[in-house]
Protein backbone atom coordinates (compact mmCIF):
# COMPACT_ATOMS: atom_id res chain seq x y z
CA UNK A 1 0.00 0.00 0.00
CA UNK A 2 2.74 2.75 0.93
CA UNK A 3 4.39 1.39 -2.47
CA UNK A 4 1.19 2.36 -4.34
CA UNK A 5 0.99 5.73 -2.54
CA UNK A 6 4.18 6.61 -2.69
CA UNK A 7 4.18 5.99 -6.66
CA UNK A 8 0.32 7.80 -6.88
CA UNK A 9 2.44 10.76 -5.62
CA UNK A 10 5.06 11.04 -8.02
CA UNK A 11 2.27 10.74 -11.15
CA UNK A 12 0.76 13.60 -9.37
CA UNK A 13 3.78 15.40 -8.72
CA UNK A 14 4.66 14.91 -12.60
CA UNK A 15 1.44 16.30 -13.66
CA UNK A 16 1.37 19.47 -11.54
CA UNK A 17 4.92 20.34 -11.95
CA UNK A 18 5.91 21.89 -16.09
CA UNK A 19 7.48 19.57 -17.99
CA UNK A 20 11.15 20.76 -18.18
CA UNK A 21 12.23 22.18 -21.23
CA UNK A 22 15.32 20.69 -23.21
CA UNK A 23 18.24 22.89 -23.21
CA UNK A 24 18.18 24.62 -26.00
CA UNK A 25 21.16 23.33 -28.57
CA UNK A 26 22.15 27.02 -30.01
CA UNK A 27 23.36 28.88 -27.53
CA UNK A 28 23.09 32.38 -29.60
CA UNK A 29 19.62 32.17 -30.66
CA UNK A 30 18.72 29.81 -28.47
CA UNK A 31 16.92 27.98 -31.30
CA UNK A 32 14.57 30.66 -32.48
CA UNK A 33 16.87 30.13 -36.05
CA UNK A 34 16.85 34.44 -35.67
CA UNK A 35 18.97 36.99 -34.15
CA UNK A 36 17.89 40.76 -33.52
CA UNK A 37 19.59 42.93 -36.53
CA UNK A 38 22.52 44.96 -34.95
CA UNK A 39 21.99 47.80 -37.01
CA UNK A 40 19.30 49.95 -35.65
CA UNK A 41 20.53 51.07 -32.75
CA UNK A 42 18.15 53.22 -30.38
CA UNK A 43 15.68 52.93 -32.69
CA UNK A 44 15.00 49.70 -32.60
CA UNK A 45 12.56 49.81 -29.88
CA UNK A 46 10.38 51.80 -32.17
CA UNK A 47 10.93 49.86 -35.22
CA UNK A 48 9.46 47.26 -33.21
CA UNK A 49 6.47 48.45 -32.03
CA UNK A 50 3.17 48.84 -32.58
CA UNK A 51 3.10 52.03 -34.54
CA UNK A 52 5.92 51.13 -36.96
CA UNK A 53 4.58 48.29 -39.21
CA UNK A 54 6.95 49.25 -42.16
CA UNK A 55 9.91 51.65 -42.76
CA UNK A 56 11.34 52.17 -45.72
CA UNK A 57 15.08 52.38 -43.35
CA UNK A 58 14.70 49.13 -41.89
CA UNK A 59 13.85 48.09 -45.61
CA UNK A 60 16.88 49.39 -46.86
CA UNK A 61 19.35 47.61 -43.99
CA UNK A 62 21.54 45.71 -45.66
CA UNK A 63 21.82 43.31 -42.83
CA UNK A 64 17.91 42.36 -42.75
CA UNK A 65 16.36 44.03 -45.91
CA UNK A 66 13.36 45.03 -43.93
CA UNK A 67 12.94 41.86 -41.39
CA UNK A 68 14.68 43.58 -38.07
CA UNK A 69 16.18 40.08 -37.54
CA UNK A 70 18.92 38.17 -39.47
CA UNK A 71 19.60 34.04 -40.21
CA UNK A 72 21.46 32.52 -37.46
CA UNK A 73 24.62 31.02 -38.74
CA UNK A 74 24.78 28.85 -36.12
CA UNK A 75 21.99 26.23 -36.51
CA UNK A 76 19.33 25.65 -39.02
CA UNK A 77 15.53 26.62 -38.90
CA UNK A 78 13.60 26.13 -42.06
CA UNK A 79 10.85 27.91 -40.62
CA UNK A 80 12.42 30.49 -39.71
CA UNK A 81 14.68 31.19 -42.42
CA UNK A 82 10.61 31.16 -44.40
CA UNK A 83 9.47 33.84 -42.35
CA UNK A 84 12.59 36.15 -42.93
CA UNK A 85 12.19 35.82 -46.47
CA UNK A 86 8.58 36.59 -46.34
CA UNK A 87 9.22 39.37 -44.39
CA UNK A 88 11.53 40.80 -46.49
CA UNK A 89 9.79 40.12 -49.30
CA UNK A 90 6.59 42.23 -48.37
CA UNK A 91 8.98 45.13 -46.99
CA UNK A 92 10.62 45.57 -50.19
CA UNK A 93 7.34 45.27 -52.76
CA UNK A 94 5.13 47.86 -49.79
CA UNK A 95 8.66 50.12 -50.90
CA UNK A 96 8.49 49.77 -54.04
CA UNK A 97 5.06 50.63 -54.26
CA UNK A 98 5.50 53.83 -51.84
CA UNK A 99 8.45 55.40 -54.25
CA UNK A 100 6.16 54.69 -57.19
CA UNK A 101 3.66 56.54 -55.70
CA UNK A 102 5.15 59.48 -53.68
CA UNK A 103 8.79 59.50 -55.14
CA UNK A 104 8.30 59.13 -58.49
CA UNK A 105 6.47 62.56 -59.09
CA UNK A 106 9.06 64.64 -58.13
CA UNK A 107 11.90 62.41 -59.50
CA UNK A 108 14.58 63.71 -56.57
CA UNK A 109 15.66 62.75 -53.20
CA UNK A 110 13.46 60.16 -52.11
CA UNK A 111 11.11 60.31 -49.06
CA UNK A 112 11.50 58.73 -45.92
CA UNK A 113 8.02 56.04 -45.67
CA UNK A 114 6.35 54.89 -42.82
CA UNK A 115 3.44 52.73 -42.63
CA UNK A 116 1.40 53.13 -38.81
CA UNK A 117 -1.86 50.84 -38.29
CA UNK A 118 -3.87 54.02 -40.17
CA UNK A 119 -1.46 56.09 -42.07
CA UNK A 120 0.96 55.94 -44.54
CA UNK A 121 3.68 58.91 -44.15
CA UNK A 122 6.20 60.06 -46.09
CA UNK A 123 8.53 62.69 -45.57
CA UNK A 124 11.70 64.93 -46.36
CA UNK A 125 11.81 67.07 -43.11
CA UNK A 126 15.20 67.98 -42.34
CA UNK A 127 17.08 67.24 -38.43
CA UNK A 128 15.56 69.66 -35.96
CA UNK A 129 15.10 69.99 -32.28
CA UNK A 130 12.37 69.20 -30.43
CA UNK A 131 11.92 70.31 -26.74
CA UNK A 132 15.58 69.86 -25.82
CA UNK A 133 16.33 66.82 -27.94
CA UNK A 134 18.29 66.73 -31.95
CA UNK A 135 16.61 64.78 -34.28
CA UNK A 136 17.23 63.35 -37.45
CA UNK A 137 15.11 62.59 -40.42
CA UNK A 138 14.64 59.17 -39.18
CA UNK A 139 13.68 59.62 -35.95
CA UNK A 140 11.61 62.67 -37.23
CA UNK A 141 8.92 60.52 -39.49
CA UNK A 142 8.71 58.21 -36.65
CA UNK A 143 7.78 61.43 -34.51
CA UNK A 144 4.84 62.31 -36.97
CA UNK A 145 4.01 58.53 -36.95
CA UNK A 146 3.29 58.47 -33.23
CA UNK A 147 1.89 61.66 -33.15
CA UNK A 148 -0.53 60.94 -35.85
CA UNK A 149 -1.59 57.92 -34.02
CA UNK A 150 -2.06 59.73 -31.03
CA UNK A 151 -4.65 62.21 -32.42
CA UNK A 152 -6.25 59.13 -33.90
CA UNK A 153 -6.75 57.49 -30.56
CA UNK A 154 -7.93 60.66 -29.48
CA UNK A 155 -10.26 61.34 -31.92
CA UNK A 156 -11.88 57.89 -31.25
CA UNK A 157 -12.09 58.34 -27.43
CA UNK A 158 -13.46 62.03 -27.59
CA UNK A 159 -16.07 60.77 -29.90
CA UNK A 160 -16.71 57.56 -28.41
CA UNK A 161 -15.74 55.64 -31.50
CA UNK A 162 -14.61 52.51 -32.52
CA UNK A 163 -12.09 51.89 -35.56
CA UNK A 164 -15.17 50.54 -37.98
CA UNK A 165 -16.46 54.37 -37.85
CA UNK A 166 -13.38 56.19 -39.13
CA UNK A 167 -12.33 52.77 -41.31
CA UNK A 168 -10.04 54.31 -44.14
CA UNK A 169 -6.28 54.81 -44.35
CA UNK A 170 -4.85 58.15 -44.58
CA UNK A 171 -1.63 59.64 -46.69
CA UNK A 172 0.10 62.22 -45.23
CA UNK A 173 3.35 63.91 -46.90
CA UNK A 174 5.36 65.97 -45.30
CA UNK A 175 7.99 68.12 -47.38
CA UNK A 176 10.65 69.98 -46.57
CA UNK A 177 10.97 72.31 -49.97
CA UNK A 178 8.18 74.25 -51.63
CA UNK A 179 9.26 72.97 -54.57
CA UNK A 180 8.42 69.10 -53.83
CA UNK A 181 4.99 70.13 -52.46
CA UNK A 182 4.10 72.16 -55.73
CA UNK A 183 4.18 68.52 -57.89
CA UNK A 184 2.83 66.25 -54.80
CA UNK A 185 0.41 68.06 -53.78
CA UNK A 186 -1.57 68.67 -56.51
CA UNK A 187 -0.90 64.99 -58.09
CA UNK A 188 -1.76 63.25 -54.68
CA UNK A 189 -4.76 65.53 -54.43
CA UNK A 190 -6.07 66.73 -57.90
CA UNK A 191 -6.55 70.25 -55.93
CA UNK A 192 -4.74 73.48 -56.83
CA UNK A 193 -3.22 75.93 -56.86
CA UNK A 194 0.35 74.63 -56.87
CA UNK A 195 1.20 77.34 -54.53
CA UNK A 196 -0.50 75.70 -51.88
CA UNK A 197 1.34 75.71 -48.18
CA UNK A 198 -1.23 72.31 -47.96
CA UNK A 199 -3.67 70.68 -49.55
CA UNK A 200 -6.24 67.97 -48.14
CA UNK A 201 -8.43 65.70 -50.05
CA UNK A 202 -11.30 64.77 -48.34
CA UNK A 203 -12.75 61.97 -49.90
CA UNK A 204 -13.37 58.96 -50.51
CA UNK A 205 -9.30 59.01 -50.62
CA UNK A 206 -7.89 60.88 -47.84
CA UNK A 207 -4.88 62.83 -48.39
CA UNK A 208 -2.68 65.79 -46.85
CA UNK A 209 0.24 67.53 -48.47
CA UNK A 210 2.27 70.20 -46.95
CA UNK A 211 5.58 71.79 -47.15
CA UNK A 212 7.30 73.04 -44.17
CA UNK A 213 7.34 77.36 -44.88
CA UNK A 214 9.09 78.67 -42.62
CA UNK A 215 7.34 82.15 -42.84
CA UNK A 216 4.14 80.66 -41.40
CA UNK A 217 5.41 77.45 -39.72
CA UNK A 218 8.48 78.62 -38.36
CA UNK A 219 9.41 75.60 -36.35
CA UNK A 220 8.25 71.78 -35.47
CA UNK A 221 6.02 72.87 -33.07
CA UNK A 222 3.92 75.19 -35.15
CA UNK A 223 4.13 72.11 -38.19
CA UNK A 224 2.98 69.76 -35.87
CA UNK A 225 -0.04 72.24 -35.48
CA UNK A 226 -0.82 72.42 -38.60
CA UNK A 227 -0.75 68.34 -39.37
CA UNK A 228 -3.16 68.00 -35.84
CA UNK A 229 -5.64 70.67 -37.59
CA UNK A 230 -5.77 69.07 -40.75
CA UNK A 231 -6.04 65.59 -40.42
CA UNK A 232 -8.35 66.02 -37.89
CA UNK A 233 -10.38 67.71 -40.67
CA UNK A 234 -10.18 64.61 -42.80
CA UNK A 235 -10.66 62.26 -40.14
CA UNK A 236 -13.86 64.16 -39.38
CA UNK A 237 -14.50 63.95 -43.07
CA UNK A 238 -13.93 60.28 -43.19
CA UNK A 239 -16.36 59.75 -40.06
CA UNK A 240 -18.96 57.17 -40.84
CA UNK A 241 -21.02 58.52 -42.48
CA UNK A 242 -18.74 59.93 -44.87
CA UNK A 243 -18.90 63.26 -45.87
CA UNK A 244 -17.44 66.84 -45.70
CA UNK A 245 -19.55 69.60 -44.89
CA UNK A 246 -17.66 72.00 -44.85
CA UNK A 247 -18.96 73.69 -48.19
CA UNK A 248 -22.70 72.46 -46.82
CA UNK A 249 -23.68 75.17 -44.22
CA UNK A 250 -21.83 73.13 -41.35
CA UNK A 251 -18.87 75.50 -41.45
CA UNK A 252 -18.41 75.92 -37.76
CA UNK A 253 -18.13 72.25 -37.18
CA UNK A 254 -15.94 71.34 -40.26
CA UNK A 255 -13.67 74.28 -38.59
CA UNK A 256 -14.89 74.01 -34.81
CA UNK A 257 -13.65 70.73 -34.07
CA UNK A 258 -10.16 70.95 -35.72
CA UNK A 259 -9.59 73.87 -33.91
CA UNK A 260 -10.15 72.41 -30.72
CA UNK A 261 -7.99 69.44 -31.51
CA UNK A 262 -5.43 71.67 -32.40
CA UNK A 263 -5.93 73.74 -29.10
CA UNK A 264 -6.02 70.49 -27.15
CA UNK A 265 -3.21 68.42 -28.55
CA UNK A 266 -0.69 71.47 -28.56
CA UNK A 267 -1.88 74.25 -27.19
CA UNK A 268 -2.83 76.69 -29.61
CA UNK A 269 -5.06 77.35 -32.51
CA UNK A 270 -3.26 79.05 -35.07
CA UNK A 271 -4.74 77.45 -38.71
CA UNK A 272 -7.04 78.63 -41.08
CA UNK A 273 -8.56 77.63 -44.02
CA UNK A 274 -9.49 79.02 -47.29
CA UNK A 275 -11.54 77.29 -49.38
CA UNK A 276 -10.80 74.06 -47.36
CA UNK A 277 -7.54 73.92 -49.87
CA UNK A 278 -5.26 76.45 -48.88
CA UNK A 279 -3.50 76.84 -45.17
CA UNK A 280 -3.78 80.18 -45.33
CA UNK A 281 -0.16 81.92 -44.52
CA UNK A 282 0.46 84.03 -41.78
CA UNK A 283 -3.16 84.58 -40.61
CA UNK A 284 -3.22 85.08 -36.61
CA UNK A 285 -5.91 85.90 -33.88
CA UNK A 286 -4.89 86.92 -30.67
CA UNK A 287 -1.85 84.84 -30.82
CA UNK A 288 -3.93 81.24 -30.92
CA UNK A 289 -4.78 81.56 -27.28
CA UNK A 290 -8.66 82.08 -27.57
CA UNK A 291 -10.30 81.31 -24.77
CA UNK A 292 -9.44 84.64 -23.02
CA UNK A 293 -10.74 86.26 -26.45
CA UNK A 294 -14.05 84.73 -26.16
CA UNK A 295 -14.31 85.62 -22.57
CA UNK A 296 -13.50 89.14 -23.52
CA UNK A 297 -16.01 89.04 -26.32
CA UNK A 298 -18.76 87.34 -24.24
CA UNK A 299 -18.27 89.83 -21.45
CA UNK A 300 -18.71 92.95 -23.55
CA UNK A 301 -21.76 91.61 -25.25
CA UNK A 302 -20.12 91.05 -28.97
CA UNK A 303 -20.71 86.89 -29.37
CA UNK A 304 -22.22 87.03 -32.71
CA UNK A 305 -25.31 84.80 -32.43
CA UNK A 306 -25.44 80.77 -33.37
CA UNK A 307 -27.94 81.74 -35.59
CA UNK A 308 -25.78 84.01 -37.92
CA UNK A 309 -23.00 81.95 -38.24
CA UNK A 310 -23.98 78.35 -38.01
CA UNK A 311 -25.50 77.94 -41.34
CA UNK A 312 -21.91 79.40 -43.12
CA UNK A 313 -19.39 77.38 -44.94
CA UNK A 314 -16.36 77.03 -43.94
CA UNK A 315 -14.65 80.13 -46.07
CA UNK A 316 -17.15 82.33 -45.20
CA UNK A 317 -15.97 82.73 -40.79
CA UNK A 318 -14.75 85.48 -39.80
CA UNK A 319 -11.58 85.22 -37.42
CA UNK A 320 -13.56 86.17 -34.57
CA UNK A 321 -16.18 83.35 -35.61
CA UNK A 322 -13.37 80.67 -36.00
CA UNK A 323 -12.56 81.38 -32.27
CA UNK A 324 -16.44 81.20 -31.66
CA UNK A 325 -16.62 77.80 -33.03
CA UNK A 326 -13.92 76.62 -31.30
CA UNK A 327 -15.57 77.93 -28.16
CA UNK A 328 -18.95 76.37 -28.98
CA UNK A 329 -17.37 72.60 -29.84
CA UNK A 330 -15.95 73.16 -26.46
CA UNK A 331 -18.91 73.84 -24.91
CA UNK A 332 -20.97 71.16 -26.39
CA UNK A 333 -18.20 68.70 -25.50
CA UNK A 334 -17.52 69.44 -22.22
CA UNK A 335 -21.05 70.02 -20.86
CA UNK A 336 -22.88 67.10 -23.07
CA UNK A 337 -20.18 64.80 -23.46
CA UNK A 338 -18.62 62.99 -26.66
CA UNK A 339 -20.95 60.52 -27.44
CA UNK A 340 -23.76 62.87 -27.43
CA UNK A 341 -21.94 65.31 -29.53
CA UNK A 342 -20.78 62.30 -31.88
CA UNK A 343 -24.50 61.53 -32.49
CA UNK A 344 -25.17 65.44 -33.49
CA UNK A 345 -23.10 64.67 -35.93
CA UNK A 346 -24.17 62.16 -36.94
CA UNK A 347 -27.30 63.25 -37.73
CA UNK A 348 -25.96 66.21 -39.42
CA UNK A 349 -24.03 64.13 -41.99
CA UNK A 350 -27.90 62.56 -42.59
CA UNK A 351 -28.52 65.99 -43.58
CA UNK A 352 -30.78 66.76 -40.69
CA UNK A 353 -31.37 70.56 -40.03
CA UNK A 354 -29.16 71.84 -37.85
CA UNK A 355 -32.21 73.20 -35.73
CA UNK A 356 -33.23 69.18 -35.29
CA UNK A 357 -30.59 68.07 -34.79
CA UNK A 358 -29.66 70.24 -31.90
CA UNK A 359 -32.82 69.56 -30.25
CA UNK A 360 -32.34 65.76 -30.56
CA UNK A 361 -28.88 65.46 -29.37
CA UNK A 362 -28.34 68.33 -27.03
CA UNK A 363 -32.25 69.57 -26.15
CA UNK A 364 -30.82 73.38 -27.81
CA UNK A 365 -32.41 75.45 -30.59
CA UNK A 366 -30.61 78.10 -32.34
CA UNK A 367 -32.00 80.29 -30.15
CA UNK A 368 -32.16 78.83 -26.76
CA UNK A 369 -28.06 78.07 -27.15
CA UNK A 370 -26.92 80.91 -26.55
CA UNK A 371 -27.57 81.82 -23.06
CA UNK A 372 -26.49 78.31 -21.82
CA UNK A 373 -22.89 79.05 -24.10
CA UNK A 374 -22.48 82.72 -22.29
CA UNK A 375 -23.36 81.54 -19.29
CA UNK A 376 -20.85 78.52 -19.66
CA UNK A 377 -17.96 80.64 -20.87
CA UNK A 378 -18.36 82.99 -17.98
CA UNK A 379 -17.90 79.89 -15.41
CA UNK A 380 -15.11 77.96 -17.56
CA UNK A 381 -12.88 80.86 -19.23
CA UNK A 382 -10.40 82.94 -18.11
CA UNK A 383 -9.41 86.74 -18.87
CA UNK A 384 -6.15 85.34 -17.70
CA UNK A 385 -4.35 83.56 -20.98
CA UNK A 386 -2.96 80.47 -19.99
Amino acid sequence: MRSLLVASCALLCAWLLPAQEASPSCRLCFNRGTQTCSKHGKLLDVESGPVARMCSVVAECKACSGALAVDCRHCANTAAEAGLADRQRLAREWLAARRKQVDAVTAREPYLHLQTPHFDLASTLKPTTVGRDKIDPHARVHLYGERLEQLHAKFLATFELTDADVPDRMLVVLSEEGKDQQLIGPRLTGLGPAAAIGLKLMGPEYVYTVYHDRRSLPDDEALHRAVVHNVAHLLLSQMRTAMWFGNRGHGWLDEGVPHWFEENVVGKCTNFCFEEILLQAPASFKGGKWRPAVRRIVDEGKATPFAEFASKNSDQLSFVEHALCFAFVDFLLQSQGGAKFRDFLRLVKKETPTRDALQQAFGYTPLTIDEAFRQWVKEHYSLLPG
